[in-house]
């Protein structure tokens, strides 16, 4: 989870990132990063596979200067849409629910610690009669309503605490509720009363809001036999309607898209549900002047998608069509195109896509990032950059290579392997990953002018080519 707001994060969300694991680490394994740069010798060697530069290719079409080079720190997309001011605001918002000091109502401590142990003993027993659910309800209120009193959540034992119990309760519900069928229909209204609960707390602080995120991406309903975790399916619609709500901050739906990863990485869900977040990201995504990190985190949350296609109308590609799109916006900050590349090569995929287009135009992502490179090595972000160009090829390790659509084998070099183009591309454009990777040395011209010629050479075949 990255913050949005420009400034320190509040406490809460320190406390939930720290101990909780809230955040979605897309950087690769250092054993991973190892083999990135055993590769360096690698791709050398192999040489003599790519086609070799063409001696009159024009050194002013291949490393000529872009008018402007990356600023340290490319946080929005193109200024005369007037992204400084939405970034502006967008920080100020964050500021305002943060500031935001309506304490929920809740019952009185003597009457929650009255109802405290037998509703404890209800949710283990799994009893659903209205008045249980009531008496839960109360005492779901009493202990997250806490989260939208600043005092409380300006101790992050209070906060760190109140997870815990939650998170003992949410895996012991419905235990003793009987056969499966019955824990599993108790989990479902277990998790309703907490998310009916939690979603009051949406509009309050930032502190509150991050909480009840924290609370409703852990619900599920049902454990099987093969360890298959189903979620809860209402908790995930509800961070889904986050994202589409244009009256939260950014800030606040960087949290929401990480919790949708979450879940998506832990649990089963539905092809449909998958489909819309996708949908929702790519819709996201396209919003002007959201800053970089919230971009990048958007599409570290399309990586779970673990469908293809959509299930339901046109059989269109649902996170693949997204990453394509991004690593041919060249507005588009290149941090965000490169990570959008690691996906084409590491995300859900079908027999019927084609990759050689899709090599052919990171190919040009990566020699465009190669000039920026030269001009202004050393920013750590050209570190990730070459890691997802180096990993959209490529796999991270052994699982990579096993032959399981949608997700697996991993790297377009695996899921094309005797594709020409995918296999030149590919040595060539390592050339130029690797060193960003390093971070300390500027490309050789060599090998710039080695990607120039490849791309030339195959732009009538591949730049139009369908790949859907």
């Amino acid at each position: 989870m990255s913050s949005c707001s420009g400034e320190p994060m509040p406490v809460v969300i320190r406390c939930i990132q720290i101990l909780i694991g809230i955040v979605a680490v897309s950087r690769c394994p250092l054993i991973a990063l190892a083999s990135c740069l055993s590769w360096q010798g690698i791709v050398h060697a192999q040489g003599g596979s790519a086609p070799a530069a063409e001696t009159t290719a024009a050194t002013s079409d291949t490393v000529a200067a872009p008018a402007a080079a990356p600023q340290e720190s490319q946080n929005v997309q193109p200024q005369d849409q007037d992204c400084m001011q939405k970034i502006i605001d967008q920080q100020a918002l964050t500021r305002t629910i943060r500031a935001m000091t309506n304490p929920l109502e809740r019952i009185p401590e003597a009457k929650y610690q009255q109802l405290r142990r037998p509703v404890a003993t209800g949710i283990q027993s799994g009893l659903a009669a209205a008045a249980d659910l009531e008496n839960l309800s109360l005492v779901l209120k009493y202990r997250l309503f806490q989260a939208t009193d600043p005092t409380f959540v300006a101790n992050p034992d209070n906060v760190k605490n109140m997870l815990n119990e939650m998170d003992r309760e949410n895996r012991g519900a419905g235990g003793q509720a009987g056969n499966a069928q019955r824990i599993k229909e108790y989990r479902q209204k277990y998790g309703d009363a907490v998310l009916a609960v939690a979603k009051q707390m949406f509009g309050n602080s930032l502190d509150a809001r991050s909480i009840a995120i924290q609370v409703i991406k852990e619900l599920y309903v049902n454990k099987t036999a093969t360890g298959l975790t189903e979620n809860h399916s209402e908790s995930l619609a509800a961070l889904i309607g986050l994202l589409k709500d244009p009256e939260q901050p950014d800030s606040v739906k960087d949290m929401a898209a990480a919790a949708i990863g979450y879940v998506l990485s832990n649990m089963s869900v539905i092809p449909q549900q998958q489909a819309e977040v996708s949908d929702v990201i790519a819709a996201e995504l396209d919003r002007p002047c959201t800053e970089v990190a919230y971009q990048m985190d958007l599409v570290q949350t399309l990586f779970n998608i673990t469908i293809a296609r959509q299930p339901v109308g046109p059989p269109i590609t649902t996170a693949m069509r997204t990453f394509v799109k991004l690593v041919e916006d060249r507005k588009r900050p290149l941090q965000v195109r490169c990570h959008a590349a690691f996906g084409i090569g590491q995300g859900a995929f079908d027999n019927r896509i084609d990759f050689d287009p899709l090599a052919w135009k990171v190919a040009n992502l990566a020699l465009e990032a190669s000039v920026f490179f030269n001009q202004a090595p050393g920013n750590s972000a050209w570190e990730q950059c070459g890691s997802d160009l180096f990993f959209a090829h490529r796999h991270v390790d052994k699982v990579g290579l096993a032959k399981d659509p949608p997700m697996l084998p991993k790297g377009m070099m695996n899921r094309a392997a005797q594709s020409v183009p995918v296999n030149e591309s590919g040595i060539l454009t390592l050339r130029i990953a690797v060193p960003l990777i390093n971070n300390k040395k500027k490309i050789p011209q060599e090998d710039q002018l080695a990607l120039k010629a490849w791309i030339d050479a195959n732009k009538e075949a591949l730049a139009t080519k369908a790949w859907e």
